[in-house]
């Protein structure tokens, strides 16, 4: 499926630091436009822009003065990016869309947590009203609250926040009458005081049995959480592997309809990468922390879009420090093939990794790329999962880093 010509940023934020980033992802020149609209769904701010190939564009968001969402319209195919600031809070999220299977009518947020403020922000993206249904559970899969919001209107959003959920510690399902997209902000209280998480809702449209995350490191505070999100009971299995793609720890679970699982992945020594297998459809999302530096990404599969043979990222920036792991997802070694472009879309460096086994992995730095501001684009020879990593320096965003995975567009 190729990329997008339309993608939707659920939230524009009043009082913080709003920043979206657009790429062509064509060969041909592109027309480009972004809209803000209201609750109501009435547009409120415009900007237009032509783009050349793999140009990069970052639109006014900053000018908009209300609270907002942002959908972006090209005559090519796009991909985008969000960047959310207040201090050391941040949210990052890629432009959502159905083809990238971030847009649909049945979503899953596999954690809210009760040390935290919990908000979200759904969007009708469909052409009629929307009705909404929430399903709020425990972590052991019972339900707690069911609540519903009845004829959101085309391209208006709805918000809902710990009062209604009852401040628990569990998971959200969201079931809709037209394709939604969906915004979770998380801000600590405790535990990781000053850092926030922000997670689009996974489409359940497509579930899949099986869920990449392709960096642990026992330098960091890793927190991994899968949900079996069948009707029946899972039996799940977490596997660890180095490098070379070679099992180096594993643990299984049991886990009943809707229940959540945490693997004990802080056991894990050395650097690897995770592969959740289950019998039923499970989601999962994987936090990793350090001080107010969290990096926050969901478990990625061929299924919901996240593992694939041609990967983007909107994003390369000179003022931090940018790291990549590419995780070979499929049955035969791999080859990865960089190109790495300025803002106005010039190759500025290639590289191509060694051959990388079956579940093993590859890691290029800023150094491999020149510490450029602008993209990065993977083409693979076997479906792999690219995670970006940029740690801020401090005279930009002091004690900040976000994570994101590489958007397909095969």
């Amino acid at each position: 499926m190729p990329a997008p010509t339309k993608i939707y940023f659920s939230q524009i934020a009043v009082g913080w630091e709003d920043w979206v980033q657009i790429v062509n992802v064509s060969q041909e020149p592109a027309n480009v436009i972004a809209i803000a609209r209201n609750l109501q769904g009435q547009t409120v701010w415009s900007q237009d822009a032509k783009l050349n190939p793999f140009q990069a564009w970052t639109a006014s968001a900053d000018t908009v003065k209300v609270a907002a969402t942002l959908i972006v319209s090209s005559d090519k195919p796009i991909v985008g990016e969000r960047h959310c600031h207040s201090k050391t809070e941040v949210f990052n999220f890629p432009g959502a869309s159905p083809e990238g299977m971030t847009v649909g009518r049945r979503l899953l947020f596999p954690e809210i947590y009760s040390g935290g403020s919990d908000w979200f922000q759904i969007l009708n993206t469909g052409t009629e009203k929307a009705n909404i249904n929430a399903i709020v559970r425990n972590k052991d899969g019972r339900i707690h609250r069911q609540f519903s919001k009845h004829g959101v209107n085309p391209l208006a959003w709805w918000n809902f926040t710990d009062m209604e959920m009852g401040n628990i510690t569990g998971t959200v399902e969201l079931m809709s009458t037209q394709p939604i997209v969906g915004e979770r902000h998380l801000h600590y209280h405790k535990g990781h005081k000053g850092s926030a998480a922000g997670q689009l809702g996974q489409v359940l449209d497509k579930p899949t049995m099986r869920l990449f995350f392709p960096e642990l490191s026992e330098f960091w505070n890793d927190w991994v959480q899968i949900v079996n999100v069948s009707n029946e009971r899972a039996k799940i299995t977490a596997v660890a592997r180095d490098q070379a793609g070679k099992t180096v720890w594993s643990e299984e679970a049991t886990r009943r309809p809707f229940q959540t699982w945490n693997p004990n992945v802080e056991k894990i020594k050395g650097n690897t990468s995770v592969t959740v297998t289950a019998d039923k459809h499970i989601v999962g999302e994987r936090h990793d922390h350090r001080g107010t530096q969290i990096l926050n990404f969901p478990g990625a599969s061929l299924e919901m879009r996240t593992a694939g043979r041609r990967l983007f990222f909107p994003e390369t920036y000179a003022g931090g420090l940018d790291w990549f792991r590419f995780m070979n997802v499929g049955e035969a070694r791999c080859r990865v093939s960089i190109i790495s472009r300025d803002r106005e879309g010039r190759v500025r460096n290639q590289r191509n990794s060694q051959g990388i086994p079956p579940m093993g992995y590859w890691i290029i730095t800023d150094k491999e790329i020149r510490n450029i501001t602008g993209t990065l684009e993977a083409m693979c020879t076997q479906p792999t999962v690219g995670e970006r990593h940029l740690h801020y320096e401090a005279n930009v965003h002091k004690g900040v880093a976000i994570g994101q995975f590489g958007q397909v567009i095969d």
